[in-house]
């Protein structure tokens, strides 16, 4: 007897536990349960967890005494209500993040030197967004939280994996026959590249049978509605030939050179953009296959920001590169912060502009798939700012040791002789002078160490021992300035493009292609990246005041300035000995130029959005008055 007290507290304390009807303070201390599957439809009464909800009459209307029953839906006529989220969970920001971690990685290895390699470039970036975009869709309308969905996205995970193993060795950069075949050599040479392309084919083929299956599973649980069959159907029937034609793809990229044709690499891009048209489209025709009051803006702002952030990454990593001796000058100090500006410029941009409620079902599909050409424009922009501050701190370190011996050489205010300076009849440097011109004078704060230095002395007093009008004065003169062009660009780990010539005035010309190139892309994508700023917001917005379409206009009028500086690099308009790309190219004032017209832009929408408020206020005013 002495027992029962002891025993009867934990009795109680059971009992207690069974009567506790609190089941969410229980699940705290207990796994989350899983089912196998989910439903993606919305139950009658709005509750999250319909598909449990379906097969019980609702509580309220049992007890209530009501004499109409919640809404039936009528599988002829209606259309399935799925579950709409406005804000991400946590497993597709997951996924997201291994699209960062593919980013940066193949941004890191593969450096843009050439107009090859930025087609390379946007050519990854393209299948990786697009893969993305597709997994997007899906989740959007019916992601949900069960084993086969977790099952879906741990493959989907793999899948990404898969992206980051080829991408070191992906490349398009091969010479072609012609004919659309690659030589034997080239074979030989880019065996890795092509066993890349087949491995990536079959990552692609995987990624949309998965997407497929998830798709099926969404039409078991919505067959009931006849208009969701045909839809649904749709979908699953385009992945699956993607699937099968990505299949197709991968045996193109197998065997000998008569076998590979480098078109398959163009019908990556077809399969890639047909698939997302054709289900978009649909999305568009069938009302519950909408985006509207979905997570995708959402997603697609998220992915806005990672783009940003590999920006960030990358002029880190241009900072971590010209800091050879923690000395910064002005200009290079300068170039950094504009970069800093014109990524948060970007930002203010486009997240003040979404305006997720108003986007229509069509405006809404036009307005997702020109994310990919803005995406790619805002990837461009940020990496180019990046180089722009390398290339300025080497024109600080090069520039002045250029100037001293090349006008002591040439007369670099005469026209151009078969595009090279002509020689000065009686050159400036003088032995006495070469002391001055020695390379550790040139370099006077030791900013560059690691490499072999030239001898710059002895060269030019070989070089001053010939006539001014020997020919082998010219390249005996252009000799010591790539010299000493090629020894900063070591310094800097530059090198030249794959298949340029071993000669120093060809590796150095390349090295400087190079910035014309990033040049090109920066200016041309800054200009259009406004442009498209301008049709998502036309798109993201109904209706529209005057100075909303002024905003429009503005952002149009910049971009179209911006993009036409560029031409400034066309051969027509280079004829002179200084030209005026070479006074812009060489100065400091490419990214203040992107700076201010973009903050011209972000002014002028301020200054339009409060004149249009006062006009408003006014007529407001007035009308009150007069009643």
């Amino acid at each position: 007897m002495s027992g029962i007290p002891v025993l009867q507290p934990i009795v109680s304390l059971g009992e207690a536990l069974a009567a506790d009807q609190d089941t969410t303070t229980f699940s705290l201390s207990h796994p989350k349960h899983i089912p196998l599957f989910t439903s993606p439809l919305k139950s009658p009464n709005g509750s999250p967890h319909g598909e449990h909800l379906l097969k019980q009459p609702s509580p309220h209307y049992a007890s209530s005494g009501e004499s109409t029953p919640p809404h039936v839906p009528n599988h002829d006529t209606d259309e399935p209500v799925l579950k709409q989220t406005h804000e991400s969970n946590t497993i597709q920001l997951f996924y997201d993040l291994f699209f960062v971690a593919n980013l940066t990685t193949f941004t890191s290895i593969h450096e843009i030197n050439s107009a090859e390699a930025l087609k390379s470039y946007v050519g990854f970036f393209s299948i990786l967004w697009f893969t993305w975009l597709q997994v997007a869709l899906f989740d959007a309308r019916f992601s949900n939280d069960s084993a086969f969905e977790r099952l879906c996205k741990a493959i989907q995970f793999g899948i990404m994996v898969g992206f980051a193993v080829v991408g070191p060795t992906y490349s398009t950069e091969y010479e072609s026959n012609g004919n659309g075949t690659i030589s034997v050599t080239e074979i030989q040479d880019n065996s890795a590249h092509l066993q890349a392309f087949a491995t990536l084919s079959l990552i692609l083929m995987i990624s949309r049978i998965v997407l497929a299956l998830q798709y099926c599973v969404a039409l078991m649980w919505t067959h009931k509605y006849k208009k969701a069959i045909l839809p649904l159907v749709i979908h699953i029937a385009t992945l699956w030939i993607s699937a099968f034609a990505f299949l197709g793809l991968y045996f193109s990229f197998r065997g000998n050179a008569i076998l590979f044709n480098t078109h398959g690499i163009i019908g990556w891009y077809v399969v890639i953009g047909v698939e997302a048209f054709i289900i978009l489209l649909v999305s568009g025709r069938w009302k519950f296959l909408s985006f509207r009051r979905t997570c995708l803006v959402e997603r697609l702002g998220l992915l806005t920001l990672i783009i940003l952030g590999e920006g960030i990454i990358g002029l880190c990593n241009s900072i971590r590169k010209v800091e050879t001796d923690s000395y910064f000058p002005a200009n290079v100090i300068g170039q950094i912060i504009c970069s800093v500006l014109i990524i948060y410029f970007i930002w203010m941009l486009y997240f003040d502009q979404i305006e997720t409620e108003r986007v229509g079902t069509l405006r809404q599909q036009i307005w997702t798939m020109l994310h990919f050409p803005f995406h790619v424009c805002v990837l461009l922009v940020v990496e180019g700012i990046s180089q722009i501050a390398v290339w300025t701190k080497l024109n600080d370190d090069w520039i002045p040791g250029y100037t001293a011996i090349f006008e002591g050489l040439f007369n670099v205010s005469a026209p151009l002789v078969n595009g090279l300076y002509v020689p000065l009849t009686n050159p400036n440097l003088t032995a006495v002078q070469l002391d001055y011109y020695s390379i550790e004078n040139i370099f006077p704060n030791n900013t560059l160490t690691g490499i072999e230095l030239p001898d710059i002395t002895s060269n030019i007093e070989s070089l001053l021992t010939l006539n001014t009008t020997d020919p082998n004065y010219t390249d005996a003169g252009y000799n010591i300035i790539f010299d000493l062009l090629n020894y900063v660009f070591e310094n800097f780990g530059i090198e030249a493009p794959k298949g340029t010539s071993e000669g120093q005035a060809d590796q150095a010309a390349a090295v400087i292609g190079i910035f014309q190139t990033v040049y090109l892309y920066l200016f041309i994508c800054a200009g259009f990246l406004l442009l498209f700023l301008a049709a998502l917001f036309w798109l993201g917005k109904r209706r529209k005041t005057r100075g909303e379409f002024l905003s429009i206009a503005l952002r149009i009028i910049i971009g179209i300035g911006i993009s036409l500086l560029s031409i400034l690099y066309a051969p027509a308009l280079r004829n002179n000995s200084l030209d005026a790309f070479d006074t812009y190219f060489f100065s400091s004032w490419m990214l203040p130029t992107i700076v201010f017209a973009y903050l011209f832009v972000i002014v002028g929408d301020t200054l339009l959005v409060n004149f249009v408020r006062t006009v408003v206020y006014r007529r407001h005013a007035r009308g009150a008055n007069n009643v």
